[in-house]
């Protein structure tokens, strides 16, 4: 009896540190989003803006929709995550218009030091290789940084979800999935598939599942396109924020290929 008590208990202090988790990003989003909606419009970043405020909406309408319904724990946890996504992303914008937490700041050292090992190890070496290379270009003197990050990092995490859902088993497990031109399965198909073989059938997850990656995706187009108006002007704080956002981005990917 002993031994149970004490496994309760454990288990209750662990679903509370969960909970006040969950609240506390809930919040971190709500703070951001006010904090973004609070600036002028500007001529920069205009188009990842708008996808920032469509993964917001996302991620509250999936945590409605999903009120009093039991879900697996599996998704649970990408719900979870998903708020920290947005909140991630809408702190990423507020930091590239000139609101990053300078407190925060690491070293040049620390900013490109390693990161993610365990999570893309289960990917292969080369993807830790790759994400490496990544971090190692973040440097507030090199005048691409950004854009080499974002290079790689897209590379990396395309990799992640064409490792773990390949196209034959897209095709396998759904002969009538949808394609692209090249008629091979697209990426939500394979979001789709990830979803299924963790026994998640939730359509308002996969939403949510895919405009988290329109939103990562879309800021590595931002940068590569030279849309923006400040290459070679990042500081410490802007590519850290960048690295925190795109370090979820690959946790968050993690979740989904795991089984």
């Amino acid at each position: 009896m002993n031994d149970y008590n004490r496994e309760v208990r454990a288990y209750n202090s662990k679903a509370r540190a969960h909970n006040a988790e969950v609240r506390n990003q809930r919040r971190r989003l709500d703070q951001e989003l006010r904090r973004l909606n609070s600036r002028p419009a500007a001529r920069t970043f205009v188009t990842y803006r708008s996808s920032v405020e469509t993964l917001a909406s996302t991620y509250t309408e999936t945590e409605e929709s999903l009120v009093g319904r039991t879900i697996t724990p599996a998704g649970r946890s990408l719900l979870d995550r998903g708020s920290e996504e947005a909140a991630n992303s809408a702190y990423l914008l507020n930091a590239m218009y000139g609101g990053g937490a300078t407190e925060d700041d690491p070293t040049e050292d620390e900013l490109r030091g390693p990161s993610m090992q365990a999570e893309l190890a289960a990917f292969g070496q080369d993807l830790i290789d790759r994400w490496t290379g990544a971090l190692f270009s973040l440097s507030p003197s090199n005048p691409d940084a950004a854009r080499h990050f974002c290079t790689s990092a897209r590379e990396v995490l395309i990799a992640m979800i064409d490792g773990a859902a390949p196209d034959s088993s897209v095709v396998e497990a759904d002969p009538s999935c949808d394609r692209t031109d090249k008629r091979v399965p697209t990426r939500r198909a394979k979001v789709g598939f990830l979803l299924r073989r963790k026994g998640i059938d939730e359509g308002a997850l996969e939403d949510l599942v895919e405009e988290d990656m329109d939103n990562v995706l879309g800021l590595f187009r931002e940068f590569n396109n030279g849309t923006h108006s400040h290459a070679g002007r990042f500081t410490i704080t802007q590519l850290n924020v960048l690295r925190i956002r795109v370090e979820s981005a690959v946790g968050f990917i993690h979740t989904l290929c795991m089984v």
